[in-house]
């Protein structure tokens, strides 16, 4: 059952046209976009469906952009139809058009004159709604346009247009909960699979802009991540049969949401110690650093001994010289351990981990009051990459990412996360 249809008649599209000066102002159009620029090369009905993050910590979407306005005007023209899902905590359609074909022939110019206004209602009403939920569900806002395009009439052509960082925070793919960006990809299609939650992209082409761009309260993403991230929604949205995917990285906006959105969680970017070169100056320091077994900062097995404790200062050094030179920062430094199935939960042994490093900081002339050390074991937490399969077998790759130290600096707001999670296990 289609949620919020609305249907246009293209034959009185005229009488409203004036709602365009929402998006543009009166008569101006859209900027630097005019429908005679548009060419129609496809015949058949189109279907077209926006994805919209209007959400906090995704810069403001900007619609005016000619290959956008060319498949919405496209739709408009083929008598086709066009939809809207916002993104949110409950992803929901935010309107919904049929173009009918007028009752009485009409001349190309008319048709023309007609499409663009319709493309024009369409694009204001699509940039006026925003997010009602709190956080972030991407993939349910992708099911649910997908749905919406296959609910079309059969044998249009179907497109769909997202708009997100594509960095949900909440349902199946809550990358705030978790560390699953260091989830093989593979393995997270399948869980989808699993549970059902692969959208229905057969036949649909699919674009993507904005991914991995964050703005606000929210640490923006490292190239690692990005690519990580949209390696996992390409393998996700080609899983769903897709007709074509296509990402484009350029920036969507360079300005912040200003609507009154609801409140969403912030998802840790974790900085691999082993790139720390120019990210750490006497200004500056990523906000969570991490040393696993496969750094230079590593650790004998089940001790707190480094294997090369040269290298571990070497590795820390830079942190020292941070602190050193902002005596009113803290940083907090949290050790982990891998999961072992009805094992000891390895909080001596993180707690151990994270002392050793606190130590070497202090050997460095850092005052002890800027620093505090605990163990997080195999707790559950949003830094923790999950290492078990189903089975309950350890998958010792997932494992390695786990043996971890990391730094924290003491204005994140993940140090009350952390630091609740290591007194919950004492």
């Amino acid at each position: 059952m289609r949620k919020m249809r609305k249907i246009i008649m293209a034959s009185t599209m005229a009488v409203i046209l004036g709602m365009s000066c929402f998006l543009t102002g009166c008569g101006s159009g859209i900027p630097g976009i005019h429908a005679e620029d548009v060419t129609v090369s496809k015949k058949d009905s189109q279907s077209v469906s926006l994805v919209l993050g209007f959400h906090k910590f995704f810069p403001i979407i900007t619609l005016n952009r000619k290959e956008i306005y060319a498949r919405i005007y496209e739709a408009c023209y083929t008598y086709g139809s066009v939809s809207a899902v916002t993104v949110d905590g409950e992803p929901f359609v935010s309107c919904n058009y049929d173009i009918n074909k007028p009752d009485k022939k009409i001349n190309e110019a008319k048709k023309k004159q007609l499409a663009k206004g319709s493309a024009e209602q369409i694009m204001a009403a699509a940039s006026s709604t925003g997010g009602r939920t709190p956080e972030i569900d991407t993939l349910s806002a992708i099911i649910l346009s997908a749905d919406t395009l296959q609910s079309t009439e059969e044998g249009s052509d179907k497109s769909m247009i997202i708009f997100d960082s594509g960095l949900s925070t909440t349902s199946y793919l809550n990358f705030a909960a978790q560390n699953i960006i260091e989830e093989p990809v593979d393995r997270i299609v399948t869980q989808l699979e699993e549970r059902h939650a692969i959208p229905d992209l057969e036949g649909i082409e699919v674009a993507w802009f904005g991914i991995g761009q964050t703005c606000g309260e929210q640490t923006g993403l490292t190239p690692d991540y990005k690519y990580k991230l949209q390696n996992i929604w390409q393998a996700i949205l080609e899983k769903g049969g897709a007709q074509s995917v296509d990402f484009d990285t350029s920036p969507v906006s360079a300005e912040a949401n200003d609507m009154d959105l609801p409140e969403c969680s912030t998802v840790a970017v974790v900085e691999d110690g082993l790139d720390m070169a120019g990210k750490i100056t006497e200004d500056a320091m990523p906000e969570i650093i991490k040393w696993d077994v496969t750094s230079p900062l590593n650790f004998q097995k089940d001790q707190a001994e480094f294997v090369d404790a040269s290298a571990a200062v070497e590795q820390v050094k830079p942190v020292a010289a941070y602190l050193s030179a902002n005596p009113d920062e803290k940083v907090y430094i949290f050790g982990m351990t891998a999961t072992v199935y009805e094992g000891d939960l390895g909080i001596s042994l993180s707690k151990a981990r994270a002392d050793a490093c606190k130590d070497i900081l202090i050997q460095q002339g850092v005052p002890e009051s800027q620093l505090e050390a605990e163990g997080l074991g195999q707790r559950a937490n949003s830094l923790r990459v999950n290492d078990m399969d189903t089975n309950g077998v350890q998958i010792e790759e997932q494992a390695q990412k786990n043996r971890a130290v990391f730094i924290v600096r003491g204005d994140s707001e993940f140090v009350e996360e952390l630091m609740r999670c290591a007194k919950e296990m004492r």
